[in-house]
């Protein structure tokens, strides 16, 4: 690590990454090529521009990076562990909360400092174009070796659609349902058209539940090709949406991404709805990480793909998730 240096604290604003599900996102600004962030370079500017209040997608695909060529090894835009980045002389670290080698972003040439890692859906605080950089200052970044490659682009308002009670209520009285629709439960599952009797429409699995919502949604959009989007069990009408149908791009692989973490794909059993329980962990499962279905779509299939549930009760990737172009 190079000679101590006097340095101002970099405040970090709390920007980490959250889930996509339910989210109102905007389009990209322009299609974007993956681009390469070196450990020996200051803030390098990204082929991303975003507004205040914009969500957007950073995802690490490949690459390693070292803060003291001679002294630690190379790591991931996560950063070292806490027992290595101990050792390593703490007045050079560039943001002091985040572990050295840590990836940081900034929104525009003089915007606050936040984690990036490994990757994340964020929301800038600000208008402008997008920086990254390693977490070491400036000062110290002549014995840095390594770089690494990143996508990220602006989400897809252009390709979803929003579905609303009274969506579901105009389907369902066309479809001869004259008391339209009603949630029977808390989840997404639970809506249903109603008839006047009270009888309710009878879906008996979720193949079915996801072909009425892709029913709703083309009728909703006649004058394009759509199908359902779950965003979130956590909710009735408001769960779901509808984006474009172009092709299957593929299921997408979760052991792959964890395996570009350094850790392993790990499936929690005290989950609700099993299509969820996926989750990255070391061996010791002393790091857990969540994974963004959407980050995983992109980073496999390119930044037009996005993800879809299409059963929440099934374990298996491949019964329960797909890649889908909409581009």
């Amino acid at each position: 690590m190079a000679v101590a240096v006097a340095m101002v604290l970099t405040t970090l604003l709390p920007l980490w990454p959250v889930s996509t599900a339910g989210a109102t996102t905007t389009a990209p600004r322009q299609a974007l090529e993956s681009p390469s962030v070196s450990s020996t370079e200051e803030w390098q500017q990204m082929p991303l521009s975003v507004g205040q209040g914009e969500r957007f997608t950073v995802s690490y695909l490949s690459g390693s990076w070292t803060v003291d060529e001679r002294n630690f090894p190379k790591v991931g835009p996560g950063g070292y562990e806490p027992s290595v980045d101990r050792e390593i002389y703490q007045p050079c670290k560039l943001a002091p909360s985040q572990p050295f080698g840590e990836l940081l972003g900034r929104i525009g040439e003089n915007g606050r400092t936040f984690p990036v890692g490994t990757g994340g859906t964020l929301t800038a605080r600000s208008s402008g174009t997008l920086f990254l950089r390693i977490n070491d200052a400036d000062r110290c970044l002549g014995d840095n070796d390594g770089s690494i490659t990143v996508a990220m682009a602006g989400e897809d308002e252009d390709a979803r659609h929003a579905l609303t009670r009274q969506d579901f209520n105009d389907y369902c009285r066309d479809q001869g349902f004259s008391a339209g629709a009603v949630a029977t439960g808390r989840d997404a599952y639970s809506v249903r058209c109603k008839n006047g009797d009270g009888s309710l429409q009878q879906i008996g699995s979720p193949e079915e539940m996801h072909d009425f919502v892709g029913a709703v949604c083309q009728a909703t959009y006649p004058e394009i090709s759509v199908l359902d989007r779950l965003t979130t069990m956590n909710g009735t009408y408001s769960a779901w949406e509808c984006m474009d149908r172009v092709s299957n791009a593929g299921v997408p692989d979760f052991g792959g991404w964890c395996e570009a973490k350094g850790l392993n794909l790990f499936h929690r059993a005290d989950v609700r709805y099993p299509a969820y329980g996926w989750t990255c962990a070391n061996a010791d499962r002393t790091r857990i990480e969540g994974i963004s279905v959407t980050q995983v779509c992109k980073s496999q299939f390119g930044q037009d793909a996005l993800d879809r549930v299409f059963n929440v009760r099934a374990k298996a990737v491949a019964d329960a998730w797909d890649c889908r172009f909409v581009r």
